[in-house]
């Protein structure tokens, strides 16, 4: 017996409290990857070795991904609610290009120690000499700095990525390509594989990796939002079988074709995807999950979260800086605290009307939750068992 929870035609605007609920916690995974946390793991449990480092390669699998699942799904049922996919993608286009701007303005005269530097150098100075090195580097390298994330660019990929992701989805639609799509994302995740196994120079000067990860698990979001219900048990079997199958991919690239470290730290694992697959569905599955925490309420900060973190780490670079020479509790303490300074810093700028643009696209301003009417949608002919 097992039950098949029927998806219902909301509009695209309404929100999912278990789907907001998720984004907190895995952009709290990105903040502690960026935070170096999940290295001091690494370090700690290092006699492990495989055991350990694995399950922590693949928590990045279950964050970022997330993230286009989840606009991807969500753009489809506001196309599927009546919304003309092209106006659509315009209008996140546009907020995300601002954002991304931004931030790439900000990233490019603020750097790592500014508050030392602005001591020891004075704010002009930093700032012109900060500005110059970048102006420099954007003038010379342009796209192969949205292709490996670092200065000035950093985390920011994921903006031009998504749009990639969402244009993608609209060309789709458009072009009444929606029989291929299974063919499609077999390709794209076909293509990955090839960017990190094929030694073409060219790949590695511009690995185009990053954008295709967007358009892949963009595009399957929108694929699972055009599917009429969505299985409890599947989502748990996805979850598991892709742990399984990572694992099992994992020990073949290091035991088999003796892979490097970071090979196998940055390997496209097929059960990466089947295990964030896993944990979307069961996020639709149980739409309520997390409504009576403060967790949804959070999720309203999660894009600014994501731009502005990493200045929050560049102004606690001097007590990052000990971290190495204590405890592995306050390594903790740090990464949270980045996340928490963080969220006040985003809803501070969100209550600037100048700036709140770039820390909130228009579709989180203010989001529709689904609370009550999802409970009673799902209570009454939503789940139907065998």
């Amino acid at each position: 017996m097992f039950n098949t929870i029927r998806l219902p035609n909301y509009p695209g605007s309404m929100r999912f409290a278990s789907v907001e609920s998720y984004r907190v916690i895995a952009i709290l995974l990105v903040v502690f990857i960026h935070a170096n946390f999940i290295t001091r793991l690494h370090l700690i449990g290092g006699r492990y070795g495989f055991i350990i480092d694995l399950p922590l390669y693949l928590l990045w699998w279950i964050s970022v991904p997330y993230f286009f699942l989840a606009a991807g799904y969500f753009y489809g049922l506001k196309v599927r609610s009546g919304h003309d996919p092209l106006v659509l993608l315009g209008r996140s286009s546009r907020s995300l290009l601002v954002i991304f701007l931004f931030w790439v303005l900000v990233y490019s005269f603020v750097s790592r120690h500014w508050i030392t530097a602005f001591y020891e150098q004075g704010i002009w100075q930093t700032l012109s000499a900060e500005g110059a090195h970048t102006a420099t580097m954007l003038l010379s390298e342009h796209v192969k700095l949205l292709l490996i994330p670092r200065a000035p660019i950093y985390h920011l990929w994921f903006l031009p990525a998504l749009i990639m992701g969402l244009g993608t989805v609209a060309i789709v639609i458009r072009g009444r390509l929606e029989q291929m799509a299974g063919s499609l994302l077999l390709i794209l995740y076909g293509l990955t594989v090839a960017c990190d196994v094929i030694p073409f120079e060219i790949l590695r000067t511009y690995p185009p990796r990053m954008f295709l990860l967007g358009m892949l698990y963009t595009l399957l979001g929108w694929w699972i939002s055009q599917q009429k219900s969505v299985s409890v048990p599947l989502a748990l079997g996805l979850m598991a079988g892709g742990t399984m199958l990572a694992f099992a991919e994992g020990a073949a690239l290091k035991l088999v074709f003796h892979a490097s470290t970071g090979r196998v730290a940055t390997y496209p694992y097929a059960g990466a995807l089947l295990l964030v697959l896993g944990i979307f569905l069961f996020t639709l599955a149980k739409p309520t999950l997390g409504q009576t925490t403060f967790l949804p309420t959070l999720a309203r900060f999660t894009l600014g979260v994501y731009v502005s973190h990493i200045l929050i780490e560049h102004t606690l670079a001097p007590l990052h800086d000990q971290l190495p020479h204590i405890a592995a509790i306050w390594h903790f303490i740090y990464a949270l605290s980045v996340y928490v300074l963080s969220v006040l810093l985003t809803w501070g700028l969100s209550h600037i009307p100048l700036l709140r643009k770039a820390v909130l696209r228009e579709s989180d301003a203010t989001p529709t939750l689904l609370r009550d009417v999802a409970a009673s949608s799902v209570q009454t002919s939503s789940i139907r068992h065998y």
